[in-house]
This record gives structure tokens, C-alpha cells and sequence, in this order.
């Protein structure tokens, strides 16, 4: 049937356009996670690019060359058509402070401020309203020098909107730092400070596109974008947030409240603290900034739509995802955390504080992440290393992800995978934990009912003795296990039972362990697939390759150490984005973790 033919057909069948119009509006309605940056394209390099209108108002700001008393507007026909780079027959009329610019800048216009590279100012920048998504109120740069400019806020906010509407802005390229609270700092005075980037947008009150990307916050208490008002097309990218930390409260690198936002390709770096905790965890120690239980890289609550997409989180004061629903049933819903990468700290992904309740967490999706080293820093001086921690969750994917590499004995509380409370319909499935000392693989915690939970084609491969595979108490009720692979190395041990199964001769060359806890006896893996009737596809003697930051460091020919490896992050920028250093080509190397040996 032709084209025409089946137009004519659907015209003669109400039911089928009934069915067509039903799809369109399915489509037409389906909520997008996307965020504000597809409203602009990018260039070669991944970075939006922003177009001037000819209504737009484009005024230039140099610390180093402007004046506040000459500097000038000027239209896009009179600056050129390459505003980034202008050319003008005359001298540049720039501002030499953002504040004199921005008196010059009108609201609800597309309105552009443009700062020169290499120049330092004293001062905050502040934001008007745009014309629409794709005209923006913009704040970035021009000139040719290939250093962002800084902007030195002191214990003042590098940008604040507060409280009532606001309406598409976009900041890009820009380097903020708290310099009076940077103790190394020749301006350090005090740890007296505020929030970097601070949102805030009261009840009853939109806002709506903004765009913060490629700028870089330093030193401050926190960084905050939260409601209770309604807030959408808001998109985090390509920032970097480090050493955030607090003497007097608590302190994360980005926290988010009553709110839908995306975080794509942002570096997160030792923020919470300032120095490691004291063993007591004494007062005295907050007084100096030092890391606390409550302190982490990112602290979402009550928040629906959200993404994280690629982005790196590293040496987090506890937790690098802190996420709560505090509202009861399905007040945190329909987040995705996809592709991430995860280093150091205490804990990797904690969806489940703090208050309980069943299902309070709607729709969870943590999709191909990378943990490794959790717990290596000790920064609360605690001995944990957790991975995923999966609490009153209903519906969710927990699906790809690899966590490895814990190797210190000082380190005991491990595990790879926890599930608590009232939990339902989810999927565990595709996982590899490796090399994780001290830890238990998944831990099911008989603390609320739980239904229907699939553990499915996981890799567990054990380096040491001292724990379980999977550690559950009293029964497996509500719990599916299929296709899932256990491997133990030699060595007899106290907690792990030889298998009395033939595995063939794939496994001949290899004793193979197997160790499972219910309420402390031991459990062999005759009695566990009596049990739970699993099934096992048979994998050849696995060869695990032992990745590394320093052997991936290798790998792109950079001196081999964690430290080099935490230097080149800190050192990217919208002048300096290196590839080899992104979420998704380090985790690219992680996962391919196992070469199998055929005998």
C-alpha cells in the first residue's frame, strides 16, 4: 500500500486516526529531561553557541583596558557579526567594571555583557531577564587570550537571583572564586562566606531557562538552586565546583531543592571540607572546616526530572550523590544518573535518606557509572565504603555500573550494593563489583517489605575472604536472582564454602568459592541455587585487568599518579576541555574490565 493509498484507507477508518491522534499527544506531552541546552547549537567542541539578535545590546568589559566613564553599547551591525572576536575601525568603548556595564544592560532584552579573558575584577556579576530561550540575557567573553576571566567575590555570592520571576539567561566561561576564605591565599582573611552560585525562587513563582556553563566556582560555602516556586529548563554543564566548605554549617558543591535540572559533564572536587576530620569527630574540627557526615558533592531533595549526565565527582566530604524524598510517597521521582564518574569520598550514590517511608522514591534510573577507590581518603575518618545505596524505592534500574578497586584493610564497611526499606519493582542487573576488600556484594536488608526485585547477570569478583557475595537476613522474599557470576580466588578461608559443583572444564584449573550470608551461617552454592533456583550461564576463567587511575594515566602517556591525574581536572576549562579527561572516555576504560581464557 502507497502513501495515498493508506491516507485514504485512514480517512475511511475513524479508529486509526483516533489511534494517531492519541500518539501525537503522547508525544506532544511527554516531559523532556533535555534541559535548556538544546535550545542552543554547539560547536566542534561541544560548547553552546549564542547568536546575537539585532536587538540585542552587546557592551564589552575589560579591567585592564576599559573605562567606565567612555564605555559604550553597541548593535550587532556596528560591532560585526563575530562579537566573540570584534573588530572594530575604531578603539573597543569597554567598561572596565561588570557593575558600570551591567546599569547599561535592559531586562527582558537579549542583552549581551562580555568580559575579556585574562582580566581580573573585585566585584559579583548580577543578571536580567532575556527575550525567550533561544535570545538569551548573556554573560560571557571575548578576546583572544585562552584564560578565563576571574572574578574575586570575597565572602559576597559570584552570582545571585532571588526571589520572584525570572527568564532565560545563560553565563558562560567564567571563573569565580571566594579568595578571602582560600587559605592559601594571599587575600585569606577569614572563613566568613557565602553560597557561589545562589537561585532561589519563592511560591508561585517561574523560573524559566537558565544556562550556567563552562564557569568554575571556588571556596564557597555552597552552591544552590532551589524552589518552592517552579523551576524548569535549567541546565548545569561543563562547570567545575571545588573545595567548597563551611565553619559554621553545612556545606555541599551543588545543592537543589523542589526542582527539575539537568547536570551534564561538571566536575565536582573535594568540597565539604577543607581538612580531613579528626577521629572523634569533634567540635573543634568544624571550626576549621574539616569534613562532616552531613557535607557532599551534590544534595538533592524533593526534586522530579532530574539528570546526570557524565559528569566526575571526586573526594566528596561523605557522599558523592545525596539524594532524599522527605515529603512521603514519590516526592523524589523520575531522576536519571547515567555515565558518571566517581572517585574517593565515603559513599558513591545514597537514594534513600533521611527520613523513612514506603516508596518514597519514584522512578530511579542508575545507568553505566564507574565508582572506584571509594572510601581511599577516609575524609570523615570513618572506615566506610559504600557504593549504591537503594532505600523505599518503587521502580527503578540499577544497570551496567561498575564498582572497584578498595584496597586498604583499614577500610571494613563495604559494600557494593545495598537495598532497605519498603522497596519494589526494581532491577539489578549487569553490574560488576571487583576488587572491593572487606566488602559484601549486595546487601539485602530485611528491614520493610519488599516485592518484586530482579538480580540479574551481575559479576562479582572477590580479592579477598573476609565477606559474602550476597548478605541477607532471614528469607529472600520478594527477591528474583538469575544468571549471576561468582568468582572467589584461592585460599581456604572460615566464611566461604567450597563448591561440591562440576563446572566443567572451563573451571577446572580455578577452586572456586562460594560464600553467602543469612544471618551469619554460611551458605554453599549447592544450598543457594536450592534456594533461590538461579541459574548460571557458564563464563569462562575470567582474566580481570587491573585498571587503575595511574594505569590510565598510562594509557594517554600522562605521569601515572592519582595526584596528575586530579591536577589535569582541575586544569580544564572552556579554553582547556581535553577529551581524554571527560567521564565518558575514562569510563569507556573501566568497562572493559575481563578478558575471558578458553581452555
Amino acid at each position: 500500500m502507497n502513501y495515498t493509498n493508506f491516507k485514504q484507507y485512514c480517512n475511511q477508518h475513524w479508529f486509526y486516526n483516533f489511534i494517531l491522534l492519541i500518539v501525537s499527544v503522547v508525544i506532544a506531552f511527554t516531559p523532556s529531561l533535555t534541559g535548556a541546552t538544546e535550545y542552543f547549537p554547539k560547536n566542534t567542541e561541544g560548547w553552546s553557541i549564542f547568536e546575537a539578535s539585532p536587538e540585542s545590546h552587546i557592551i564589552y568589559v575589560s579591567s585592564s583596558g576599559g573605562n567606565d566613564e567612555t564605555g559604550t553599547s553597541y548593535t550587532i551591525e556596528e560591532i560585526g557579526y563575530r562579537p566573540f572576536t570584534p573588530k572594530t575601525k575604531e578603539r573597543l568603548n569597554a567598561f572596565k567594571t561588570f557593575s558600570a556595564a551591567f546599569k547599561k544592560t535592559r531586562n527582558n532584552k537579549p542583552d549581551w555583557i562580555l568580559i575579556k579573558r585574562g582580566d581580573t575584577f573585585f566585584e559579583s556579576i548580577k543578571v536580567r531577564n532575556g527575550k525567550s530561550l533561544t535570545e538569551p540575557f548573556l554573560v560571557a567573553t571575548y578576546g583572544p587570550k585562552k584564560t578565563n576571566p576571574i572574578f574575586n567575590t570575597g565572602t559576597n555570592s559570584a552570582l545571585q537571583i532571588c526571589c520572584k520571576n525570572f527568564n532565560f539567561i545563560a553565563v558562560q566561561g567564567l571563573d569565580f572564586y571566594a579568595h578571602t576564605r582560600m587559605p592559601k591565599s594571599e587575600y585569606f582573611n577569614s572563613h566568613n562566606g557565602k553560597d557561589g552560585l545562589n537561585v532561589y525562587i519563592g511560591e508561585e513563582h517561574i523560573g524559566n531557562g537558565l544556562l550556567i556553563e563552562g564557569n568554575r566556582f571556588n571556596f564557597y560555602t555552597n552552591n544552590v538552586v532551589q524552589g518552592p516556586g517552579t523551576l524548569k529548563n535549567i541546565m548545569i554543564r561543563r562547570n567545575s565546583f571545588f573545595d567548597n566548605y563551611s565553619t559554621t554549617s553545612h556545606s555541599q558543591g551543588f545543592y537543589a531543592a523542589n526542582i527539575s535540572v539537568t547536570l551534564e559533564e561538571n566536575i565536582f572536587d573535594h568540597n565539604g571540607w577543607l581538612v580531613q576530620a579528626d577521629k572523634g569527630l569533634i567540635q573543634a574540627d568544624k571550626a576549621q572546616g574539616a569534613a562532616t557526615v552531613f557535607n557532599h558533592n551534590t544534595y538533592f531533595a524533593n526534586t522530579y526530572n532530574v539528570e546526570f549526565i557524565k559528569n566526575i565527582f571526586l573526594r566528596s566530604s561523605s557522599i558523592h550523590n545525596k539524594w532524599t524524598a522527605n515529603e512521603g510517597k514519590h516526592s523524589s521521582s523520575n531522576i536519571r544518573i547515567e555515565n558518571n564518574l566517581y572517585i574517593d569520598g565515603e559513599i558513591g550514590i545514597s537514594a534513600g535518606g533521611n527520613k523513612t517511608g514506603a516508596h518514597r522514591f519514584k522512578n530511579y534510573q542508575i545507568i553505566g557509572n564507574v565508582m572506584l577507590n571509594i572510601g581511599q581518603s577516609r575524609p570523615t575518618n570513618r572506615d566506610l565504603s559504600w557504593g549504591i545505596d537503594i532505600t523505599d524505592w518503587d521502580g527503578g534500574r540499577v544497570e551496567n555500573n561498575i564498582l572497584m578497586n578498595q584496597s586498604q584493610q583499614a577500610i571494613k564497611n563495604v559494600f557494593g550494593i545495598a537495598i532497605s526499606g519498603e522497596t519494589q519493582n526494581i532491577t539489578i542487573t549487569n553490574n560488576q563489583i571487583n576488587n572491593l576488600m572487606n566488602s559484601n556484594g549486595i546487601v539485602l536488608n530485611n528491614d520493610g517489605d519488599k516485592r518484586n526485585i530482579a538480580i540479574t547477570n551481575n559479576k562479582f569478583n572477590f580479592i579477598d575472604s573476609s565477606r559474602f557475595f550476597i548478605k541477607f537476613n532471614k528469607n529472600l522474599n520478594g527477591y528474583h536472582f538469575k544468571g549471576n557470576q561468582y568468582f572467589h580466588p584461592d585460599g581456604q578461608c572460615d566464611f566461604f564454602i567450597k563448591s561440591d559443583i562440576n563446572y566443567g572444564r572451563l573451571y577446572k584449573l580455578w577452586s572456586k568459592y562460594i560464600g553467602f550470608s543469612n544471618d551469619c551461617e554460611n551458605t554453599n552454592f549447592t544450598q543457594w541455587k536450592l534456594m533461590t533456583k538461579e541459574t548460571n550461564k557458564q563464563w569462562g576463567m575470567p582474566k580481570f585487568l587491573n585498571k587503575t587511575l595511574e594505569t590510565y594515566q598510562q594509557s594517554i602517556d600522562k605521569t601515572p599518579t592519582q595526584e596528575a591525574f586530579i591536577k589535569a581536572l582541575r586544569n580544564m576549562s572552556i579554553n582547556n576541555w581535553d577529551t581524554r579527561y571527560t567521564a565518558e572516555t575514562i569510563n569507556q576504560y573501566f568497562k572493559k574490565t575481563y578478558k575471558t581464557v578458553k581452555h
